[in-house]
């Protein structure tokens, strides 16, 4: 590593950790000023953002909505995307006393007595205000461990394990996660991690079906729930006018036998979609959630959509065969390629 980057690592250091320090000293509806401010000014910068945002309501919802409404959604995901990042930061003034003032945990009677079990899988999306919806388990008690990111400058990675460390949570990054997810199931422990749409075909992943259109997602959480049996609890973290949030469980997935991992992976979005649907506004659309396209797509996919060979590969094995005018990729090769999961 370059001197200059070695202290440009250590300058972000230095800046993230006073605006650690800072950020829970300031009032929380100044933050939420300032995060929509902020996802306002971004959205009129960030014009290819904004593209693909606009593109993935229109492949989604169609003509529900009209241009202009788009824009909007697209601009409020953003500003909801940076509450929640300042939020995250302002969480240290969270305690087991004061955190129902803030988010609640509800749901049916039959979701609170699975996640009242040993050995469960909490799973979310990218919508609302993931990090509180995970901390309010703990403070309900429910901790569990989650799994984090680690970024390419390391020095920023134990910031925020602290801060999503400080509602009694554990937290482990990706080296091992599998395993280590697996061993804590086995010992009646309960795991978090975010369901992910925007995986590349070189990472582990499954297809499913998301709004009517095909993409590659995460498999983690189906893979652990064949191999433990610990059931799935959805859940969602839902902006109230009030400014609060509610953190609602959806309906578990419970474990059955021999049900295929895309089958559960499918089973697990279609609780995420209707909420979603709900509350645009609340997702991220600005991901690029639809990377690849089929050789012969039912509807139109957003404009960065491309065909993949590897991708190919996993639908004619999973869905359907495709027809050999349309197969970009060399025959004698399939086999060796679909032994990929």
């Amino acid at each position: 590593m370059t001197w200059s980057r070695k202290l440009r690592y250590r300058l972000e250091w230095l800046g993230l950790n006073g605006f650690a320090v800072a950020v829970p000293c300031l009032p929380l509806p100044w933050l939420h000023r300032a995060a929509d401010f902020a996802g306002a000014l971004f959205c009129a910068i960030d014009r290819r953002g904004l593209r693909v945002a606009v593109a993935n309501l229109e492949a989604a919802f169609g003509d529900r909505y009209q241009p202009a409404e788009r824009r909007r959604i697209a601009r409020q995901s953003v500003q909801r995307l940076a509450r929640s990042f300042l939020e995250l930061f302002w969480s240290p003034r969270l305690n087991p006393q004061n955190f129902r003032t803030y988010a609640r945990l509800v749901g049916t009677p039959a979701a609170k007595e699975v996640l009242g079990r040993h050995g469960t899988i909490c799973l979310s999306v990218h919508f609302g205000n993931f990090e509180w919806g995970s901390g309010v388990f703990a403070f309900e008690g429910y901790p569990g461990i989650e799994l984090t990111q680690r970024f390419r400058n390391d020095l920023l990675t134990p910031v925020f394990q602290r801060l999503r460390e400080h509602t009694g949570h554990r937290t482990i990054t990706q080296e091992n996660s599998v395993v280590r997810f697996y061993k804590a199931l086995k010992k009646g422990g309960r795991v978090g991690l975010l369901s992910d749409l925007t995986l590349r075909m070189d990472e582990p992943g499954v297809l499913v079906r998301a709004f009517g259109l095909w993409t590659w997602t995460t498999i983690m959480h189906a893979a652990l729930h064949d191999r433990t049996e610990a059931p799935i609890i959805p859940f969602v973290s839902v902006p109230q006018p009030d400014g609060t949030y509610e953190v609602r469980l959806l309906e578990p997935v419970l474990h059955r036998p021999g049900v295929p991992l895309r089958e559960v992976a499918q089973e697990c979005w279609n609780r995420f979609e209707p909420v979603i649907a709900e509350h645009p506004e609340c997702w991220l659309w600005s991901y690029k959630h639809w990377r690849y396209r089929p050789a012969v797509p039912e509807r139109s996919y957003p404009f960065y959509a491309n065909r993949s060979p590897w991708f190919d590969l996993e639908w004619e094995k999973w869905i359907a065969p495709i027809p050999e005018e349309l197969r970009i990729y060399e025959v004698p090769n399939r086999a060796a390629k679909s032994t990929r999961e």
